[in-house]
């Protein structure tokens, strides 16, 4: 056997006591590099301290401007006015609730009858919120607009715009919908046919499967033919009232004539008897002397004859009565009862 002493590295007992040499240096080595450079470790501490403090402080007031925006555009939408929605946008610009109310604005625009004004506010909301949830929403309100309006062509872009960004959205299906609308005004009823079926196809279990099934329908069946509309029945004439028939004059009675030549007075209405009354009819004296003939009141005419005087004629009773007047008429006064007396002789 050789007498070479043997390495360290040959034996394996003393790998322990290398390996705790080489550590304890290392350690001193770090232990002095951070002594050296401590004052930038704490620096830097304090540095990423303030960092993380800034950003919850920040996080925090985000989420209370956030709240504020929210409580404002819910006192907006409870008053339903476009000043109300331009104060939210302009207090609390870049939040959602800013975006909600341009939207909101654009569609009380809309209802007001502004397309104009509305078009104007959604293109505004697409410049500056691209990354809001609702921008599909504002692509596809501004291809409803253009497409009510005419112009298919800005209508058929904003409408692929939303498929681009909601490719499978909740207003994806409806959108392929548009577009076969818009295919099928313009004559091309094989494209439309396509993009209605694609609309449950491409997305199905949407909400609009039922709508696009009745498109088909009535693409198959076609055009039902136009009925011209029936014109009014003229307003029946309102008729005359029948006139009134106006009660005919009593007829005047037949007067009866008395012996002395007087007129028999009017029959009372009501029971249908005439009363006479006769008047005093001048006799001549018999002789000399003076004759007076007086009427007793209430018991009739009697006559009472003194010396030298002759007796008055009664009238005679007619004939024939008076027929009783169809209509009642006031009964006629009695005539004033005179008292005649004969003329004197010398």
């Amino acid at each position: 056997m050789s007498d070479r002493p043997e390495k360290p590295s040959d034996n394996p007992a003393g790998e322990p006591e290398e390996i705790e040499a080489l550590a304890a240096s290392d350690a001193a080595k770090v232990m002095d590099g951070i002594e050296r450079n401590r004052n930038k470790i704490l620096i830097g501490a304090a540095v990423l301290a303030l960092a993380i403090c800034g950003a919850l402080v920040a996080s925090q007031i985000k989420k209370q401007k956030e709240l504020d925006a929210a409580n404002a555009y819910s006192a907006a939408l409870s008053k339903k006015e476009i000043a109300a929605f331009d104060g939210v946008a302009v207090s609390f610009p870049g939040t959602p609730a800013a975006g909600n109310a341009m939207l909101s604005k654009a569609e009380l625009q809309i209802d007001q009858g502004k397309p104009e004004d509305a078009g104007a506010t959604l293109e505004a909301f697409l410049n500056d919120f691209s990354g809001h949830a609702r921008y599909a929403q504002g692509l596809f309100a501004l291809a409803n607009l253009y497409h009510t309006s005419g112009d298919a062509e800005k209508a058929k872009s904003f409408y692929e715009k939303t498929i681009e960004v909601q490719e499978d959205g909740e207003l994806t299906p409806l959108a392929r919908i548009r577009l076969g609308d818009l295919a099928l005004e313009a004559g091309d009823k094989a494209t439309a046919e396509q993009r209605y079926e694609e609309s449950y196809t491409l997305h199905p279990g949407n909400p609009f499967f039922e709508y696009s099934q009745d498109k088909i329908a009535l693409l198959k069946v076609g055009n039902p033919p136009v009925v011209e509309r029936p014109a009014p029945e003229p307003e029946p004439e309102q008729a005359a009232e029948p006139e009134t028939p106006k009660p005919a004059a009593p007829k005047p009675e037949a007067e009866t004539p008395t012996a002395a030549g007087t007129k028999a007075p009017q029959p009372a209405p009501g029971n249908g008897k005439a009363k006479e009354k006769g008047k005093k009819a001048q006799s001549p004296p018999a002789g000399p002397g003076k004759a007076k003939a007086k009427a007793a009141p209430g018991n009739g005419e009697k006559g009472k004859a003194k010396a030298g005087e002759a007796p008055k004629p009664k009238a005679p009773a007619p004939k024939a009565k008076a027929p009783a007047p169809k209509a009642k008429a006031p009964a006629p006064e009695p005539a004033p009862q005179v008292e005649e007396k004969p003329a004197q002789t010398n």
